[in-house]
């Protein structure tokens, strides 16, 4: 059978079933002879497109919004046939991002399917309400249709990792992260650790002989990289005799790197062989565990302005 291109904007029509809902232009179509189509506003067009961005939003770098619905009426469509990709987002000044840090996918089966966005990455460039404008190719082995949607509402974007969420620090009174099980001593302003402004966030024993044991979860890494280091921007330190130090771990509570000592400073720090593959295989399961080890009794107090994982 031969295909035929036919380009068509809006308010362009054809004798025939109706192709894509939404009420905007697609760019172009490639059909099986006979097969007629035009673009026009309705779900149930041959691939309805319904907006569900209305009270969605994304909250960090691991978080997903709903942003369309989509309906295969002629059933020639799988999830892997259908392609979306976020090309630029509009905040309310109308000021435009291009190519932004967040990816779209697709997932369902038999008819119908959704369209999920989420950042791509740790980015702290994005805070904002935004339009986003995606673009979907969907192509079967009897028809292709390449078009371009702007969403019909704003959707809040943040794909920073936030620390003082409360899913992501713990502490003995207060934080919900899986690590540690047996915290000791409290946070006081996580979320000063987001970024090196010489904010502190400072973690405090709970006095006498009890030695601080807090957390804080990470953001995926890399588990394609070749090296990982992590680094710590301190303050100050008060202890005594002792240490304070860091090891990491996942949520089941293994393991993955023996602890280190911490020192004041801005001081990058190191992983063996063994520890960076165990980094790797739990790349998107990494817990922050810092503590203190000391012989003798009162508050251990330690400043953190920052500290990060390093994958290179």
């Amino acid at each position: 059978m031969k295909r035929r291109t036919v380009l068509l904007g809006v308010g362009t029509f054809a004798a025939g079933t109706m192709l894509f809902g939404g009420g905007e232009a697609f760019t172009s179509v490639n059909a099986d002879r006979g097969v007629n189509v035009s673009a026009t506003n309705d779900p149930d067009a041959l691939l309805g497109l319904v907006d569900t961005s209305s009270g969605s939003e994304i909250k960090g770098p691991s978080d997903t919004a709903l942003l369309y619905e989509i309906t295969d009426n002629a059933g020639v469509f799988s999830a892997g046939d259908i392609d979306v990709t976020v090309s630029r987002l509009i905040d309310q000044s109308g000021t435009e991002i291009t190519d932004p840090p967040v990816q779209a996918a697709v997932s369902g089966s038999g008819t119908q399917f959704t369209v999920d966005i989420s950042c791509s990455g740790d980015d702290s460039s994005l805070g904002d309400a935004y339009e986003i404008e995606v673009e979907f190719d969907a192509v079967s082995d009897s028809l292709s249709i390449n078009a371009t949607r702007t969403t019909g509402s704003f959707v809040d974007i943040s794909c920073g990792f936030d620390y003082g969420d409360e899913s992501n620090y713990r502490d003995q009174s207060s934080g919900d992260a899986i690590q540690p099980t047996d915290p000791s001593g409290t946070i006081e302003n996580p979320s000063a650790v987001n970024q090196e402004d010489g904010n502190v966030s400072t973690a405090i024993s709970s006095g006498s002989e009890e030695d601080l044991r807090v957390g804080f979860a990470l953001p995926p890494t890399d588990e394609s990289a070749t090296t990982y280091e992590m680094r710590f921007v301190i303050n100050r330190t008060q202890i005594g005799q002792g240490t304070f130090g860091f090891s990491l771990l996942n949520s089941s509570g293994q393991e993955l790197t023996s602890r280190q000592a911490l020192s004041v400073g801005d001081t990058t720090y190191s992983f063996t062989a063994a520890e960076q593959q165990n980094i790797s295989n739990n790349h998107d399961d990494l817990y922050l565990i810092i503590d203190s080890d000391t012989p003798g009794s009162g508050n251990r107090e330690i400043d953190i302005d920052y500290f990060e994982l390093l994958a290179t």
